[in-house]
């Protein structure tokens, strides 16, 4: 019964699986690196390898048993160099990003010292306990797992800083949030924790379940290839030209500040940039010749707080003066300037309008 269903599993995995590639090529991808994302489908079903055997009862080819686990963590490192791109508009290339790929497959290779017998009868059976004996059987799936997690907690960070400082250099920012493939990153996370604590039990006989193995499989696999077809999916991004490091410093003398800000504010004017819709900080900076880390850290110190707020002002300043002067409707302005609350508007205009009258 346990067989079977894991066999329905797998054949499931394999109809999602499909549709992903379809997908893939059918819908045109907003990924910038879209050789990323078809190496990480490429290397998703030789993750699976050892569950084919199984499933095909391929003992005859059990020598290449134990030999697929590193390419989970060559599927979510391509992951992570095809979600990149979205996130910064500049991103680098770090080698050390493949140390965990070298390292898992180096020793990965020491399942070659396991005798053909013994990998046929964990075809039928995993191995369980005796880590100073069986250790080449359980050190690269413990690898995998911590090679996913830390990978898959570096792509979460990505996103949330992301996230953090959408309003610094977007200004409609509710269509470019990636919330879902938050969750789903943090679901993967979550899942190579549990795939860790499944090895090491199973490492040292505290989980004597005899498809271990198929379950650490079934687990990455299915978080794996969840993250894989959220990716086909057409999303809109702001990938971000700020560098973050000396945003963080927060550094910038009264007279740049000054500077910027009054160059900002003039070709706000000059050009109408607050009419624009989808306005984004590198679209900006572009037309005003600013550096954009500069701007936003100019807004930030002066205590104009981001970039939205920035442009929002001079949007909220028009929805008053088209107000005053014509018969347009609430909603008509309120979606012309891209705020999604009438009561928003009004509430804003009422306490303008009344600031005057207060002072007075």
């Amino acid at each position: 019964m346990t067989s079977a269903i894991f066999s329905y599993c797998l054949y499931a995995l394999l109809g999602v699986y499909a549709v992903g590639v379809v997908r893939l090529f059918v819908q045109k991808v907003n990924l910038s690196s879209t050789r990323w994302l078809i190496g990480a489908f490429v290397c998703w079903p030789l993750f699976m390898l050892d569950e084919w055997l199984r499933l095909a009862h391929a003992t005859d080819l059990a020598v290449i048993y134990g030999l697929s686990d590193v390419f989970a963590v060559l599927a979510i490192t391509c992951c992570y160099r095809a979600i990149k791109p979205m996130l910064l508009a500049y991103p680098t290339a770090r080698k050390r990003l493949w140390w965990p790929v070298v390292v898992t497959a180096l020793f990965q290779c020491t399942v070659l010292l396991i005798p053909v017998e013994d990998k046929q009868r964990w075809l039928l059976s995993s191995p369980h306990g005796e880590p100073l004996v069986l250790w080449p059987a359980y050190i690269a799936s413990l690898l995998t797992g911590f090679s996913v997690l830390l990978i898959g907690i570096l792509i979460t960070e990505h996103i949330q800083m992301y996230h953090r400082h959408l309003p610094e250099q977007a200004v409609d920012i509710k269509n470019l949030k990636m919330p879902k493939l938050a969750g789903v990153m943090g679901s993967l996370v979550g899942v190579a924790f549990m795939s860790i604590l499944l090895v090491t039990a199973a490492t040292f006989g505290f989980f004597p379940v005899p498809f271990w193995e198929s379950f650490h499989h079934l687990m990455l696999g299915t978080a794996i290839l969840i993250v894989l077809f959220s990716l086909t999916f057409i999303r809109r991004t702001s990938p971000s030209p700020l560098d973050y490091e000396r945003l963080d410093e927060g550094k910038a003398t009264p007279y740049e500040i000054s500077s910027i800000i009054s160059k900002a504010e003039r070709y706000t004017l000059e050009s109408k940039a607050y009419k624009t819709r989808f306005l984004t900080l590198s679209a900006f900076c572009k037309g005003a010749d600013i550096d954009p880390t500069s701007l936003a850290l100019a807004l930030q110190l002066s205590e104009r707080k981001n970039f939205r707020r920035f442009i929002f002002h001079y949007r909220l300043e028009y929805a008053k003066n088209v107000l005053l002067r014509s018969d347009a409707k609430l909603e008509a302005v309120a979606k012309r300037i891209g705020v999604n609350s009438e009561k928003f508007l009004s509430e804003y205009l009422v306490k303008h309008l009344h600031t005057p009258s207060q002072k007075k």
